[in-house]
């Protein structure tokens, strides 16, 4: 009853409460901001602007060109006039965009008001003017970059004065078809002097290092010594490609290529620098490791294991960091570039948690220095030669000639022993003597032993011959000594002379090892058994005679 009366009191209170919040006046929805505009000519920072002003060049588009102009406020000036004499001008620019600044406010230069930037000079005789961006309030699009209006001012009589110049040296040396006619915005002259500037390039870095090793060959030959020039090492071809590569940057520079191919050309000349040092830095700690690890193993310090992990993690973080630094000369966004690989290397390392357990395993073995290379171990019952430790597993050629990889995780988990990290090896031996073997002789053999393994110059001090024990058939003796080697391979040797003395010893004193020996006892009854068949065998002989004898005689 009492429970019924609270389930219906429940019941009203939560119809009271729905009632109530039905009858609240919802609060309207915030509005959303109306999206900012976007430009389709991406005018927002000074060197977007610049480079999409080159890119309409680059297509004949004037219309486009013009549009990143700024008119001047006081004349009326025929825009796309304006534009081709600007794009008449272009070879006249000297400025680098990579300078330019990639944030939509600009940055504030010397001599400016703000909202001002340089981006470069044109040069054109004597006459040097600089290219002013602008920023302004575009009704359509908000704050967009310009070339300002006291620049547009002055193209004009720049293009009149570049007429008035008439034509270079290279226009008159180079044939006209080869001048005006154009390939993707770039003129067959240049397209062909670029192709002939990279084997040039390549040639004329040889030659250079040749002339600069001409001293030292000299002096090589002079003193009649076995040197080797810095050339003729595996840093020759690093430090010829950084030559050949500076150098063919000088001639894009010199053959004067268009703004925009020469700006992302030379970010890709950079790219190739940066890929060249990593190369060359590697080279040059390659080789400090290898003189530590042959130092190592000549003075018998260890650790070349470590070293040559070290090695590969060395040549892991240069090739991410050139990749990185490669990028970011590329004009990529080299913040969004490491956010991206921090989260696929959180996914990777969650996704690998068995190969990140092994490289721990791998890096603990190491700085522990448990194991080496070349080391004779025994690993999971395995006998063998270390050849590998890796970060992910440990390399065992066993005995039978097999490769066996044993994971770095499980090594922790298994029987694991290094035999080659012993000091000593030792000889445990039991043999016995014949039972007639009298007193005497036993004491003076034991003591025989006893002074061959004390003056024996491989067997350690301490070591001992006993008799164990005395049964009824033989005397038990126990060999008990350390052998001052921890090669097995020369141990066994040793093992062999001594064991080989000690037999000369038992020789020499007449006594003789005692030959396994068993003692059967016949009973009473067993012997009258044997007996009978004995006479049964005898019986059994003498009728397979006589039959035998018949069957001769009859001829069957």
């Amino acid at each position: 009853m009492w429970f019924c009366l609270s389930a219906l009191a429940l019941l009203l209170l939560a119809g009271t409460v729905a009632t109530s919040t039905a009858q609240i006046p919802k609060a309207a929805p915030p509005k959303a901001e109306p999206a900012a505009p976007v430009d389709p000519l991406r005018r927002e920072t000074p060197r977007d602007a610049v480079e999409g002003f080159l890119r309409c060049n680059d297509r004949n588009d004037l219309a486009c060109a013009a549009r990143y102009l700024q008119p001047p406020p006081h004349q009326q000036m025929d825009m796309l006039e304006i534009a081709r004499e600007s794009q008449a001008l272009r070879p006249k620019y000297k400025g680098s965009i990579a300078t330019l600044s990639d944030d939509p406010n600009g940055r504030v230069e010397a001599g400016l008001p703000p909202g001002q930037q340089r981006a470069g000079v044109i040069e054109v005789g004597g006459t040097t003017t600089e290219v002013i961006l602008t920023r302004v309030d575009d009704p359509n699009y908000g704050k967009i970059w310009l070339i300002s209006s006291e620049t547009v001012e002055k193209i004009p009589q720049l293009y009149a004065e570049m007429q008035r110049e008439g034509p270079s040296l290279a226009e008159r040396v180079i044939p006209g078809p080869l001048n005006h006619r154009r390939l993707l915005g770039m003129s067959l002259a240049e397209w062909l002097g670029w192709l002939l500037s990279i084997p040039i390039s390549v040639v004329l870095a040889w030659l250079l290092t040749f002339v600069l090793s001409v001293p030292r060959r000299i002096w090589r030959a002079v003193r009649k010594v076995s040197l080797k020039l810095v050339w003729e090492t595996n840093l020759g071809l690093p430090l010829k490609c950084i030559l050949a590569i500076v150098i063919h940057g000088i001639f894009v520079y010199w053959l004067d290529l268009p703004l925009l191919y020469r700006t992302y050309y030379y970010r890709f000349l950079a790219a190739l620098l940066v890929a060249c040092f990593a190369w060359l830095v590697s080279r040059i700690a390659d080789r400090g490791f290898e003189h530590e690890v042959n130092r190592r193993r000549t003075t018998g310090r260890g650790g070349e294991s470590i070293l040559l992990l070290v090695q590969r993690v060395n040549r892991i973080v240069l090739l991410l960091i050139a990749f990185v630094a490669a990028l970011a000369m590329l004009g990529v966004n080299v913040k969004t570039t490491l956010a991206g690989l921090g989260i696929g290397g959180l996914a990777i390392a969650l996704g690998a948690q068995k190969t990140l357990e092994n490289i721990i395993g791998g890096v603990s073995l190491l700085m522990d220095k448990v194991v080496h290379a070349g080391d004779f171990c025994e690993v999971g019952g395995k006998l063998g030669t270390v050849e590998d430790i890796g970060l992910r597993s440990i390399r065992l050629r066993t005995l039978d000639q097999n490769l066996l990889v044993v994971p770095n995780s499980m090594l922790a988990q298994m029987q694991f022993q290094n035999m080659k990290a012993r000091r000593k090896l030792l000889i445990s031996q039991n043999f016995s003597l014949r039972i007639e073997t009298r007193a005497e002789k036993l004491r003076f053999l034991l003591e025989s032993v006893q002074r061959m393994l004390d003056e024996h110059p491989w067997v350690e001090s301490g070591a001992r011959i006993r008799v164990a024990d005395v049964s009824s058939a033989a005397f038990n003796i126990e060999l008990w000594a350390y052998i001052k080697i921890g090669d097995w391979a020369q141990f066994t040797g040793i093992r062999q002379d001594v064991l080989l003395k000690i037999v000369e010893i038992i020789e020499a004193s007449g006594a003789r090892l005692a030959a396994p020996t068993r003692l059967t006892y016949v009973s009473s009854d067993d012997g009258e058994k044997t007996e009978e068949m004995g006479r049964r065998k005898e019986e059994l002989r003498i009728a397979d005679a006589s039959r035998l004898s018949n069957e001769a005689r009859t001829g069957t």
